[in-house]
């Protein structure tokens, strides 16, 4: 499967067809409830349990981001941990920022309950922690090595940059609510600050094109009720600006759109993105299997995904995954496309469903 993800990735036709799966968010799950085996935490029994699965390694995060933050003396930053709550705090110049995140036991997952952002005043502190903030290249000195043990595995490990501007706003600092009204507010800070966050990205960018992964991939979180009517203005640009980088040296972009699909993925096609990865369809998304291709409105771009996670857990049964499967691969069979998991599977999902997916599909290609 190695080679035909490649081959996709080239712009070539594939020898065969690509299976996928992120099961990090169920090796985490069941290794915090203690049922799970430990050595699936480390990158080689990840890459041994995704070989048993029968899916093509390639989602993992201990060295996803090809980046990492410092900042000068006069930013200072403390986190601290109390219970299942998490806080973070920057003291700026212009005054602090605090972001409070807590863990769900029942959804063994993280979500953030304060973000730093939320006034005019945090604000100009943003915009000053991000002046005295830099990024700098990481992950990348040992990647072609992992590319070589991977690649024993039928692999291609992942390599995510920082997210883009406007998503960066709304995922890492505002949120969605505060970050709209601030936007309309303040709209000559909210510019200045996007001005700062894409300018610390040029670093990553010149170190990523010198070591040329075969695909980027940009972790942005995409969801077309949040973003479809802000990507004109706010993001096109900037996507055409990593292109002309990246392209020219010969590395192939695929972008996560992992919510709602029907607004953005033709923006995402025509823009320039090589693949559009996690694209959720019905049942559980809001675009038939059968109309993801047309709406795409591109034949080049690689639609990757097609399978909800949460098909992996009740109330679905194997029967109703075997009938998806089975109609994702009559909907795009002769066009570009990788299966894959949008976005991830779940601890309380079917695993196995991973490896019966795989003889599915090798059944269809016999």
């Amino acid at each position: 499967m190695r080679e035909s993800f490649l081959q996709l990735m080239r712009g070539e036709s594939p020898d065969g067809i690509v299976w996928t799966a992120d099961i990090s968010y169920y090796i985490s799950g069941h290794c915090y409830r203690g049922d799970g085996d430990p050595v699936w935490e480390s990158e080689l029994g990840h890459l041994k349990l995704a070989r048993d699965l029968g899916i093509m390694p390639f989602y993992w995060y201990d060295h996803f981001f090809l980046f990492r933050a410092v900042y000068d003396d006069r930013i200072e930053v403390v986190s601290t941990t109390e219970a299942q709550r998490k806080i973070c705090t920057w003291t700026t110049p212009a005054g602090p920022l605090r972001m409070e995140t807590v863990f769900a036991e029942a959804s063994w997952s993280e979500a953030i309950v304060k973000y730093p952002v939320e006034t005019e005043s945090d604000l100009k502190s943003l915009i000053c922690l991000l002046e005295h903030r830099k990024l700098i290249p990481d992950h990348l000195d040992d990647f072609h090595r992992r590319m070589e043990m991977w690649a024993q595995y039928d692999g291609v490990p992942s390599a995510g940059m920082p997210r883009s501007p406007l998503p960066a706003f709304f995922v890492e600092w505002a949120g969605v609510q505060h970050g709209v009204y601030l936007m309309m507010d303040f709209p000559d800070l909210v510019a200045r600050a996007f001005e700062l966050l894409e300018e610390q990205e040029q670093p990553i960018v010149e170190a990523v094109c010198e070591t040329k992964p075969p695909v980027l991939h940009f972790p942005d979180n995409l969801t077309s009720e949040t973003f479809t009517g802000f990507f004109d203005l706010y993001m096109a640009e900037v996507y055409r600006r990593r292109f002309e980088a990246f392209h020219d040296a010969g590395i192939a972009c695929a972008v996560h759109l992992d919510g709602v699909v029907r607004g953005l993925l033709p923006k995402l096609a025509e823009v320039g993105f090589d693949a559009v990865e996690a694209v959720t369809p019905a049942p559980v998304g809001d675009v038939p299997l059968e109309e993801m291709r047309e709406l795409a409105g591109n034949d080049n771009v690689v639609l990757w995904g097609g399978v909800p996670g949460a098909m992996f857990a009740p109330p679905f049964t194997w029967d109703d995954m075997k009938q998806h499967v089975e109609k994702l691969l009559d909907c795009w069979e002769g066009t570009r496309f990788v299966v894959g998991v949008a976005d991830q599977v779940p601890p309380d999902g079917d695993i196995d469903m991973c490896s019966k997916i795989a003889q599915l599909i090798q059944e269809r290609q016999s």
